[in-house]
């Protein structure tokens, strides 16, 4: 083989390095085969002594790596070292084999516990805020307005002090644990209570109470003129009328857990209810005008028209509580050591295939020393 073939050969070889480096690889060969031929020796005798221009690139390229790695020592360069090295086929395949599982399951081992340390700084910081902001109300916060127009009927609920109150229907009223009842003309109401029924009504201008228990008469105080007071807890059911057409009625249900329900409706056809617990707090709530309502109950909304049905689902942080969260804040811990576990094990292998690496290295060098004093 010529120098120019040898040359040209090699510089292929080599295509892979910077072109300054090539460059500087092919003037040393240059220059070390002109010495050569300028001292006696045969071209071709020369060429051969050099080797495979291939086998020789993947020894110079070995060495540029490791020298590109002993300046900027990243793990991305040391692989590229060992790299070379395989392709010189002084890293038996018993060896590559293991050592390429290793590094993919070493990888495999980053990408989980650094998922589960990012899961568990998200469930951290979920946590953390429902902590610092409390979790979402119980009590519906929202008024329902019912009927417009002049009269006004509307239902208002004060979630915070609990008091109920039924603008321009001052026949009810909810003040503390008591209902405040007040009798007009053209109103009447019927009340079932622990004692037995009461209808309160007005006759000739005056207050009638009809009841057939003398216990069931006691329960009323009286409050005024043609006003009375009854204990909450003792009302299982009421419904009152007004001469303006609306009707408002309730009735108290269970027994361990007891929880009263509203039914409020005007004279035009509009209603609305809703459900309070036994501590006075609004758990579900319904409005109905005609063909379209609206619905909420359970953290969903239902919205429906003549046309349309939209069901909307709240998330509900609550469902996160138990053994779901201690899952959640879990994987933080787990996460963190895994990460540690695997710096530990990257700093063994680091120093393992740094020291393989200068060992394989020196071989080479050597190799090349002894071909060129050959």
């Amino acid at each position: 083989m010529k120098q120019d073939a040898f040359i040209q050969q090699l510089r292929h070889e080599l295509r892979s390095l910077p072109k300054e480096a090539v460059d500087e690889i092919v003037a040393d060969y240059r220059e070390y085969i002109g010495d050569a031929i300028a001292a006696g020796r045969n071209e071709e005798d020369v060429i051969a002594a050099l080797g495979d221009p291939a086998r020789l690139a993947r020894e110079l390229k070995a060495q540029a790596n490791y020298r590109r790695w002993e300046k900027r020592r990243s793990f991305g360069n040391l692989m590229r070292v060992v790299g070379s090295i395989a392709g010189l086929g002084l890293l038996h395949l018993v060896l590559l084999v293991p050592l390429m599982l290793y590094m993919l399951v070493l990888t495999a081992g980053y990408i989980a516990s650094g998922a589960l340390t990012v899961a568990g700084l998200v469930a951290l910081a979920l946590f953390g805020s429902h902590a610092l902001l409390g979790k979402p109300a119980e009590t519906a916060p929202f008024s329902i307005h019912l009927f417009d127009g002049s009269a006004g009927d509307a239902k208002h609920r004060d979630a915070r002090h609990g008091t109920l109150t039924l603008d321009d229907i001052d026949a009810l009223k909810v003040v503390g644990d008591r209902y405040r009842l007040t009798l007009d003309d053209g109103t009447r109401i019927s009340i079932v209570t622990s004692a037995g029924p009461i209808v309160l009504r007005v006759q000739d201008g005056k207050p009638v109470i009809d009841t057939p228990s003398e216990a069931a008469r006691k329960l009323l105080t009286p409050d005024g003129d043609a006003a009375f007071t009854i204990a909450r807890r003792d009302v299982i059911s009421l419904e009152l009328h007004t001469d303006d057409g609306d009707r408002v009625s309730l009735a108290r249900t269970g027994r361990d857990n007891p929880s009263t329900i509203w039914s409020i409706a005007g004279d035009d056809g509009k209603t609305a209810s809703f459900t309070e617990d036994e501590h006075g707090k609004t758990t579900g709530a319904a409005v109905h005008d005609g063909p379209a309502s609206v619905a909420i109950e359970n953290g969903q909304i239902a919205i429906d028209t003549a046309n349309q049905h939209v069901h909307i689902v709240a998330s509900d942080i609550n469902a996160l509580s138990g053994y779901s969260s201690r899952a959640s804040l879990a994987m933080l811990p787990i996460g963190i050591a895994g990460l540690l576990f695997c710096i530990w094990l990257t700093r063994i292998t680091w120093r393992a295939l740094a020291r393989y690496v200068r060992r394989q290295i020196g071989a080479i060098s050597a190799s090349l020393e002894r071909d060129a004093s050959a």
